[in-house]
C-alpha cells in the first residue's frame, strides 16, 4: 500500500467526468482520503488482521491458500492493484520458508489471467519492495504488488488535455476479482461457469425474482469458457430489459476455493420487469425461494452493501 497517487481507468465503462466550468475534469478516488490523512494506521500488522478476520468481503481478502493469500490494495495505484501475501509474518524472501515462496509464485498466474480476463489490462507491474528504504510502506509484512496497466494510464499531459478516467468503486471491483479468480483457482477458467444475480431496488427494499414451473429463484447466468463471470450477468440482465449496475459481493463472506460466485446490482427505479421475472419485498422473497443457496445470496448482498456503507 505505498505511494500516494493513483489515477484508475475502466476502460470498458468509460464515461466523461465531472467537468467544472473551467473544462477540467476530477479525479474521484474517495477511499484515499483515509491514507492522505493518515487515518488508515491500525494495531498490529494489517495483513496478519486481515489474514484473521472472518469477513475477507469488508477485509478485501479476495482468495486464501495454505502458505499464502490475494488480497486487494484498498490504496490502489490503479483498479485492480492486487497483492500477493505470505499467511506467516516475515518480512523478507531470505525468511520464508520454500512452500510459502512456492506459494507465491503458483498463486501469481492465476491472479493475472484473471485480472486480465476481467479488466482487459495490456500489461502489469509486478514486484516485491523489500525494506522501507525500497518503498515498502508494510516492511514488516513481505508482499507482492500486482498492478494492471493500460496504455495511456500513467501519462500526465493527456489527463490534462480532458482525457477521460473514470475510476471504479472498491466493492465493484473486489465483487469482479472475487468471482473470477474464484474460478481460476478452482481450476473452472477453460469451463462454463454459472453466477447467480442478486438484483436490488435502489432503496434496497425488493429482490429479483424468476419464477419457474412453480419454483422462486434469484435469476442465474452462465458465462462462457473466457468470458468474465460479471459481464455474463451483466448480459443476462441487458437481454431481460434489466437496467442495473454491478454494486458488490453477494457470495460468501470467507473465501473459499469451491464458492459458488454471487454478484450484487442495483436496479433503476424505472425498470419494469415482465414475464417471470417481477421484484418482491426482501422478507417474503427470502421465504419464497426454494433453495438455500438463493437465501444466502440474499442475505450476503444485503449485509456486504451496509457493510460498504458504513
Amino acid at each position: 500500500m505505498d505511494g500516494n497517487a493513483t489515477q484508475q481507468i475502466d476502460e470498458q465503462n468509460s464515461t466523461p467526468l465531472d467537468q467544472s466550468s473551467f473544462g477540467s475534469e476530477r479525479l474521484w478516488t474517495p477511499w484515499r482520503m483515509r491514507y492522505v490523512g493518515g487515518g488508515a494506521a491500525e494495531t498490529g500488522c494489517l495483513f496478519c488482521n486481515r489474514l484473521a478476520s472472518d469477513d475477507d468481503v469488508r477485509s478485501l481478502l479476495l482468495y486464501r491458500d495454505d502458505h499464502a493469500f490475494v488480497i486487494m490494495n484498498l490504496f490502489p495505484y490503479n483498479t485492480g492493484h492486487v497483492m500477493i501475501v505470505p499467511n506467516d509474518h516475515v518480512a523478507t524472501p531470505e525468511e520464508a520458508e520454500e512452500a510459502t515462496l512456492g506459494a507465491m509464485g503458483a498463486l501469481l498466474r492465476p491472479t493475472l489471467r484473471g485480472l486480465r480476463r476481467v479488466l482487459n489490462a495490456d500489461g502489469f507491474n509486478v514486484g516485491i519492495n523489500v525494506g522501507a528504504v525500497a518503498g515498502a510502506g508494510v516492511a514488516d509484512h513481505l508482499h507482492q504488488h500486482v498492478v494492471p496497466r493500460w496504455q495511456g494510464d500513467a501519462n500526465f499531459m493527456p489527463i490534462l488535455a480532458s482525457t477521460m478516467v473514470l475510476p471504479e468503486l472498491i466493492p465493484v471491483t473486489y465483487a469482479k476479482l472475487r468471482a473470477e479468480l474464484g474460478r481460476e483457482f478452482a481450476g473452472l477458467a477453460d469451463s462454463a461457469v454459472k453466477v447467480t444475480v442478486v438484483v436490488l431496488s435502489e432503496d434496497l427494499g425488493t429482490v429479483l425474482l424468476v419464477e419457474n414451473d412453480g419454483q422462486q429463484s434469484l435469476p442465474s447466468a452462465t458465462a462462457a469458457p473466457g468470458e468474465s463471470l460479471w459481464r455474463a450477468a451483466g448480459r443476462l440482465l441487458t437481454d431481460k430489459g434489466i437496467h442495473a449496475a454491478l454494486a458488490g459481493w453477494a457470495g460468501p463472506m470467507r473465501a473459499a476455493t469451491a464458492e459458488h460466485p454471487a454478484l450484487t446490482f442495483l436496479a433503476l427505479s424505472s425498470c419494469r420487469p415482465t414475464g417471470a421475472l417481477r421484484f418482491e419485498a426482501l422478507a417474503k422473497a427470502r421465504k419464497s425461494l426454494d433453495r438455500a443457496a438463493d437465501r444466502d445470496a440474499l442475505d450476503h448482498a444485503a449485509a456486504n452493501l451496509a457493510s460498504a456503507r458504513t
